[in-house]
């Protein structure tokens, strides 16, 4: 008679092949990201005792961190309710109470709670592993305070705690968002293996990570990718008041092979003027792109302006670029005024004189949806003139900065017009902000490349 060897979570299929099969726990298969663990281990009884211990050992091993982190995870949903029961209560979240009453109080409940548990003979104390967790924590907090809750936000608590904060209130630009701190979240969980707690993602992950992308997609593409990671991490850190270092500041990265003045070029003269032509056909497409090439502002910037961003009746006709409703400005330095010159200052009186005070001036695209249906349309009548990858309508942001340039304003005024910050210099915190008057003297320097009038 044969004898069959049986070990636990063994599996043959169809072909003789034996396979470690074995079930994540329904609570632990968000922070493994699998919902089995699966290896061949051979076809022979021999290679699967040879193999089943090394592997059975490793699942145990990933288990068990599982389980210390999925409490670690839970912990932290159940110390925020704790702590709203306390203020509720009026009970000191940092203390076994403020009186002698509250503490009498808070040590009855505790004893009430770890009463419903069996004591152990030897210490007339439950056993710690008998007390769930939410009445772990909750006997911590009432002898000791809520800040003795051991609990630490996992990865993905991190990046739903940032978009939380950090949400985009335009529900186009938050899908955007939400959708890229996804992809950061995948790839860092892809290293970590795991949902583990901040505190132990390492140096090490953050290498790993690094490296990881460099195999996928450029210098510039992956500094972005892990600044997302860094930014989640930076505000998990602080606002938990987390006595641990980001592990992803100070990253070092290969120089890019292409330099950041490489990645788009200035448009030629020739081919600016061919433009205005061409968009003749599209009286909204021309009055953006006019803005846009009087201005250096970005497409965005333009795209969003309304009736009541245009000052007209001001001594220097401008436009406002700020922060309205839905509409959000990247930077601080962003918000800014932009005198109106030449073409400009033309399209804009045209603009407001046919457009309600609170409308938008480009309604066709005013939709931060619809910003990428402008870009493209300009894009492909751009491709006629020129099959140059690194001519977009961005472009016209360097012609400016060449042209404030050539013109000599100084660094200072083409900061300004172009919405830079200039706070990476003690000098620049020094002295009075630039004004119109200095702003519409730099664009009236500027000699635009547009066609003669007929």
């Amino acid at each position: 008679m044969t004898r069959s060897l049986v070990i636990k979570y063994i599996r043959i299929d169809k072909n003789g092949i034996r396979k470690y099969r074995r079930r994540v726990p329904q609570s632990l298969q968000r922070v493994l990201g699998k919902t089995e663990f699966v290896k061949v281990l051979g076809k022979s009884e021999q290679e699967v005792l040879r193999n089943y211990a090394p592997f059975h050992d490793h699942v145990e091993q990933l288990l068990r961190a599982a389980y210390s982190t999925a409490n670690a995870s839970e912990l932290v949903t159940i110390k925020a309710d704790i702590e709203a029961q306390f203020a509720e209560l009026d009970l000191d979240p940092y203390s076994s109470g403020r009186s002698e009453g509250e503490r009498a109080s808070r040590s009855e409940e505790a004893d009430r709670i770890l009463s419903q548990y069996p004591l152990e003979s030897q210490t007339g104390q439950p056993d710690p592993n008998d007390v769930t967790l939410k009445d772990g924590a909750m006997v911590t907090a009432l002898l000791t305070g809520i800040h003795n809750i051991e609990a630490e936000l996992s990865i993905s608590h991190a990046f739903s705690f940032y978009l939380a904060e950090k949400n985009e209130p335009d529900p186009y630009k938050r899908k955007k968002q939400e959708q890229r701190f996804e992809r950061a979240q995948r790839n860092l969980l892809s290293v970590t293996k795991q949902d583990i707690g901040l505190s132990k993602v390492t140096r090490a992950h953050a290498r790993k990570l690094r490296d990881d992308l460099l195999k996928q997609m450029e210098v510039s593409s992956v500094k972005r990718n892990i600044n997302d990671v860094k930014a989640v991490f930076s505000l998990v850190i602080r606002e938990h008041d987390m006595n641990i270092n980001n592990p992803f500041a100070r990253l070092e990265y290969p120089k890019p092979v292409n330099a950041a003045v490489d990645l788009r070029h200035p448009l030629p003269a020739e081919v600016i003027k061919l433009m205005y032509r061409n968009l003749e056909s599209d009286q909204t497409l021309l009055d953006i792109w006019t803005i846009i090439h009087h201005s250096g502002a970005q497409s965005a910037e333009i795209l969003g302006l309304s009736a009541s961003d245009i000052c007209l009746d001001h001594p220097i006709p401008h436009f406002e670029i700020k922060p309205q409703g839905l509409r959000t400005v990247k930077d601080r330095s962003r918000i800014r005024k932009v005198p109106l010159v030449g073409r400009a200052l033309e399209v804009a009186q045209r603009l407001v004189g046919q457009t309600a005070a609170d409308e938008a001036l480009f309604p066709r695209y005013s939709d931060t949806r619809k910003h990428d249906s402008y870009s493209n349309a300009t894009r492909r009548r751009l491709r006629k003139f020129t099959t140059d990858r690194k001519h977009v309508v961005y472009s016209l942001r360097h012609n400016m900065k060449d042209a404030l340039r050539k013109a000599g304003v100084g660094e200072r005024i083409e900061l300004a017009l172009l919405g830079h910050s200039d706070e990476r210099t003690p000098s620049a915190q020094y002295g009075s902000a630039v004004d119109l008057v200095e702003l519409q003297a730099a664009l009236l320097q500027v000699k635009f490349d547009v066609p003669c009038e007929t």
